[in-house]
């Protein structure tokens, strides 16, 4: 099976769905990563922009990840979300071609991060038609230390379909820790020991040891399979 994961920014594809990259690429899937704006980590001091992007590859090997591409936005330090989305529509379109992915792993709509939710919309425009395509599941992540902040007035993250990732977090967790300027120790969400809880949250609430949770945007399945 090919998966596309599109995230945001550089991290964002391991905290939404590290384990379960590592667990898809195990099974012998093969997993494509977009960063949309690899850019945002220019932000911090002494972060290149080639750094940024070694940085994404390191910890896609870590993962399995068979491709890393870049999208290349964010370099002047704006957020995607402050330019037209139509750029993102493209990138995404163009990305779906290319890959001919099966499962898209991307943001929940009701992130709090407004980048996190164009890139979510701009997926949602972009898979619209599944009929279209080899696209057949679309299924939003949360992220840590943004997803859970979010207030409750835009929609809530409900999730509804659980990977079982016994096994796979701690994949997850050195792959995060490639981007050490993002993680942070103790009690803040984006730890690994947040990482670690949630996992085992998530398992409790699906009846297994670890799990990563996803809310279905959108699912076609085949008159066999429908039957």
């Amino acid at each position: 099976m090919r998966t596309l994961v599109v995230a945001a920014h550089p991290d964002d594809e391991v905290l939404g769905a590290g384990a379960t990259i590592a667990s898809l690429a195990d099974a012998g899937g093969e997993v494509t990563v977009l960063i949309v704006a690899e850019g945002v980590s220019l932000r911090h001091e002494g972060v290149t922009l080639r750094a940024a992007q070694d940085n994404c590859l390191r910890a896609g090997e870590k993962l399995g990840v068979r491709h890393v591409r870049f999208g290349g936005f964010s370099q002047d330090g704006v957020l995607i979300a402050d330019g037209p989305q139509r750029d993102v529509v493209s990138l995404i379109e163009r990305t779906l071609r290319d890959v001919r992915p099966e499962l898209v792993l991307t943001h929940h709509p009701g992130d709090i991060h407004a980048d996190h939710r164009l890139v979510s919309q701009s997926i949602s425009y972009a898979t619209r038609l599944l009929g279209a395509g080899p696209v057949r599941n679309v299924l939003h992540f949360e992220v840590l230390s943004s997803t859970e902040q979010q207030t409750g007035l835009v929609a809530p993250f409900l999730p509804n379909v659980f990977a079982d990732v016994s096994g796979f977090v701690d994949a997850k967790c050195e792959a995060l820790e490639v981007y050490h300027y993002e993680v942070f120790d103790g009690a803040h969400p984006r730890s690994v020991s947040a990482v670690r809880a949630l996992a085992q949250y998530r398992g409790v609430q699906a009846g297994v040891a670890q799990a990563e949770a996803f809310a279905l945007s959108r699912q076609l399945l085949s008159a066999k399979e429908a039957r």
